[in-house]
């Protein structure tokens, strides 16, 4: 039977199956050629690469551009390619590969080093936290409400028959459990005052990254303080913030809570500090223009305004209102709009 005659017989609609073992018909030059089947040709393909039924390099060349053309993807084209060595790749490109490991294996271990010191990061975590504000005393976390003797529970009581009841004194049972009664609770420590809190945090040894993330931490404590009405307290974490990265809206926070405290100066330092990091600041104008209004140095108040309202001439903060009048009876008012007059300063953090 000629190869025509034999892949007329195969390539009829029949089903092939790919589980069973290939003809050694079909490993001809001529039924590869025609064959039009990319699994079984990849089927094939394997039974010549494993040499079962002799090793043919042509055949399997042929086999691998037939089935190239047919279907450029298959897994069965697909080359493993072996493992790079100093051998295989230019010496440049391995010098690099070398330093970069080296690199990398001494910043971990610089890592590890400072892990198994502990870093002011940890420190700082594990400092001592203050009590529950607007609370008047505390109880340690190492105190146990609950005495060790208490924790286990009694036995339970056996049974009783109906008639045994009738023999029970209550009163006697009730005086007795009197008299054994020990007070063991640890009495509540009372809070005398605020644990004062630390105002510089040393970030020396932090890299960059972590530096910020403390920094903005501080700063929404010192913002949760500032919403509870606890100025001194948002004062202190403000301050820790700024003690790690200087920033403009942290100077202007605390500049606020300043003002609430009425400690003048110190939020002129702060508004001072918020406009030299950026000129022309909004909310540090205003800040220093309410400082300047309460300190009696109208001129240089309604100079702030008018800076403010250049930019934004519809700003909200900087209306007429009846509370914080600036009193500028001797203060030259050119150009100032009549909404300069008076200041109405919101408590923005």
């Amino acid at each position: 039977m000629s190869a025509d005659e034999l892949f007329s017989c195969h390539s009829q609609p029949t089903t092939v199956d790919y589980s069973g073992k290939v003809p050694v018909e079909h490993l001809d030059y001529d039924y590869i050629e025609k064959c039009k089947d990319v699994k079984y040709l990849e089927k094939i393909l394997r039974v010549l690469r494993s040499g079962d039924e002799g090793i043919y390099p042509h055949l399997i060349q042929f086999c691998e551009s037939h089935l190239e053309k047919l279907d450029p993807k298959s897994r069965a084209l697909r080359q493993e390619n072996p493992a790079a060595t100093a051998a295989s790749l230019p010496k440049e490109e391995w010098t690099q590969i070398v330093d970069e490991l080296t690199t990398w294996q001494e910043e971990a271990k610089k890592t590890d080093n400072s892990l198994k010191k502990g870093t002011i990061y940890d420190a700082v975590v594990k400092e001592t936290i203050p009590p529950v504000r607007g609370s008047n005393c505390f109880v340690p976390v190492s105190q146990n409400s609950v005495p060790n003797g208490r924790r286990n529970p009694s036995k339970c009581a056996l049974p009783r028959d109906y008639w045994e009841w009738d023999k029970f004194d209550v009163e006697k049972e009730c005086a007795k459990i009197d008299e054994n009664v020990v007070n063991t609770d640890p009495p509540a420590i009372l809070n005398t005052g605020y644990p004062k809190i630390k105002t510089k945090v040393d970030v020396s040894l932090l890299p960059q990254q972590e530096k910020l993330l403390l920094a903005n931490r501080e700063k929404d404590k010192g913002n949760e303080a500032f919403r509870a009405k606890d100025y001194g307290e948002a004062v202190a974490y403000y301050s820790r913030s700024l003690s790690i990265i200087p920033t403009v809206a942290a100077y202007n926070n605390r500049a606020q809570a300043q003002i609430n405290l009425k400690n003048w100066h110190n939020a002129m330092k702060d508004c001072q500090r918020a406009l030299e990091l950026e000129a022309g600041n909004m909310k540090a104008l205003l800040r220093r223009a309410t400082v300047y209004n309460h300190m009696g140095n109208f001129q240089l108040a309604a100079d702030d305004l008018r800076m403010v309202l250049r930019d934004k001439p519809h700003n909200a903060t900087a209306t007429v209102g009846d509370r914080n009048t600036l009193h500028v009876h001797n203060v030259t008012v050119d150009h100032l709009p009549t909404r300069c007059h008076c200041i109405c300063v919101k408590s923005e953090t």
